[in-house]
């Protein structure tokens, strides 16, 4: 991606590099993995601690953003929230749970240690259940963000979509 903008931060910018991606000053797949980037910034990538037999419910850890009737990210499927529930789940059930609750603590909180505090003995999960069925082997899903990079630029989906079908052809 030589000579192509570090950042894209505006719809100016975006533009910009569209049309220059189209006359051949820029390489039409550099712009086209910049947009990618830009896409996936429309989701909260959001490790799987649990899934259930028939992979409909998931659990993560706490996630505010999630809402039923939202479609959710899982490799190419999209499935829909129809519920979520929220629960306290005790720190010490599993070796493998512990490692990846203080993990995750520790770096939300900032220490090193990932020591819990004390009276801090429950995590908050968010059980998420699903219209289908998770890929085999999931680790992570993705939430959508509250606020997608077409609302950050100012632009729409379909103005975007339309631009890389115009490259792409």
């Amino acid at each position: 991606m030589k000579g192509f903008p570090k950042v894209i931060k505006t719809k100016s910018d975006l533009v910009n590099t569209f049309k220059m991606a189209k006359k051949g000053s820029l390489k039409k797949a550099d712009w086209l993995e910049a947009v990618a980037k830009l896409e996936n910034q429309n989701w909260i990538m959001c490790p799987v601690i649990s899934l259930s037999e028939d992979r409909k419910a998931v659990t993560i850890m706490f996630c505010a953003e999630a809402a039923a009737g939202q479609r959710v990210k899982n490799g190419a499927v999209y499935p829909t929230i129809q519920s979520i529930e929220t629960v306290e789940v005790d720190k010490s059930t599993t070796d493998t749970e512990n490692a990846a609750t203080e993990g995750q603590e520790a770096a939300r909180e900032g220490t090193e240690s990932g020591q819990v505090a004390a009276g801090q003995n429950t995590a908050t999960h968010t059980v998420l259940k699903l219209s289908k069925a998770v890929n085999m082997g999931t680790t992570e899903i993705g939430i959508p963000a509250a606020v997608s990079f077409y609302d950050r630029l100012g632009i729409s989906k379909e103005e975007v979509e339309e631009m890389k079908g115009e490259l792409e052809a």
